[in-house]
């Protein structure tokens, strides 16, 4: 599940990190941590709360609107336009991939769902939603999107030549480890809880489109 061609088959972005990198918001190593360390911890105060939501709906009889709740609550929240068409991509590409993978109706249930009340697939609510029908316990839920979130900086930084393969997966096994404890001991909230934290990142994302050369779309 946690294997790089899997979720997205090769897809990524690079989430305003390269924006950042292109604008002068990272330029020494100890901002480079600062930076990831910032991106964590806004996965956990922002998307854990709709991951954790959209995992505790039920499964058997999934609701339409409070599927639809969710992803206008998420939607709302998002303020850069490409981030959320790479979201969509994904969680489409996910939850495809999610079909072929495993024979179960509860799949094929949920993406039929999506498909006649036209919901957009916000990757966040697919893959909660996504991960309970597969029978993962929500800590391994939440700890595999962390792994696979960061994973994607990671790689985005050694493509950028911000950072060695080496420096870059010390990084993430240093993340995970820090990490580790606060997401294992996670204590679900409910999305209205939800919140952004990394404005610069926000600031970051919406600079992307004046980068003169990008290696990323977004």
């Amino acid at each position: 599940m946690a294997d790089s061609a899997f979720p997205v088959g090769g897809f990524a972005y690079s989430y305003g990190l390269e924006s950042a990198v292109k604008h002068g918001f990272i330029s020494t190593q100890d901002d480079l941590r600062e930076y990831l360390i910032t991106y964590s911890e806004q996965l956990i105060s922002f998307d854990f709360p709709f991951i954790a939501s959209a995992h505790a709906l039920d499964k058997l009889n999934l609701n339409s609107y409070q599927v639809r709740e969710l992803l206008t609550s998420y939607e709302a929240m998002l303020l850069n336009p490409p981030i959320r068409k790479a979201s969509c991509v994904i969680g489409k590409n996910w939850l495809k991939i999610c079909k072929q993978l495993n024979q179960t109706t509860l799949i094929e249930d949920l993406d039929t769902l999506f498909m006649k009340e036209q919901f957009s697939y916000e990757f966040p609510i697919v893959y909660g939603c996504s991960m309970n029908h597969l029978n993962f316990s929500l800590p391994k839920t939440l700890q595999l999107f962390f792994y696979m979130a960061i994973r994607d900086q990671i790689s985005a930084l050694i493509r950028l030549g911000v950072a060695g393969p080496s420096r870059a997966h010390f990084e993430l096994k240093l993340l995970m480890e820090i990490f580790r404890e606060k997401i294992d001991h996670y204590e679900p909230q409910h999305f209205d809880e939800a919140y952004k934290s990394a404005y610069l990142l926000e600031i970051a994302q919406l600079k992307h489109d004046q980068v003169y050369s990008k290696l990323f779309q977004n």
